[in-house]
């Protein structure tokens, strides 16, 4: 079994953290998506595709599927940013977008984060 080391931890965790936001969005857009039908009783008159069920079921579920693909390459490029991380802190010499992608993508979820807590 072979020892983790506290940096690659470190990277792991911050890195999964991040990740937390493309999962979400894949959890709500399966929920409100895929799964509409089941998760809103009705009436669907003002439901986009309304007013029956069959009709905000089927545009709810082809507005989610792009952005599930989405979420889904969002996670990839995580664990292509994870992988970066993990060379350089096993000696390779570092790339040169790592570390300013890293500190986009923080400030992104910073300014996402208050946005939400604002409108909550």
């Amino acid at each position: 079994m072979t020892k983790i080391k506290p940096r690659e931890a470190a990277v792991t965790t911050a890195v999964g953290v991040l990740a937390l936001i493309p999962i979400a969005m894949i959890v709500l857009c399966v929920a409100r998506g895929v799964f509409y039908g089941l998760v809103e009783p009705g009436p669907y008159d003002n439901a986009w595709g309304g007013p029956t069920q069959g009709g905000a079921w089927a545009a709810h579920f082809l507005i989610s599927i792009p952005f599930i693909a989405i979420g889904v390459l969002a996670l990839l490029g995580l664990v292509r940013l994870r992988r970066s991380w993990l060379r350089w802190l096993g000696g390779e010499r570092r790339r040169w977008w790592v570390l300013p992608v890293t500190l986009l993508l923080y400030a992104g979820a910073a300014v996402l984060i208050v946005a939400w807590l604002h409108q909550v």
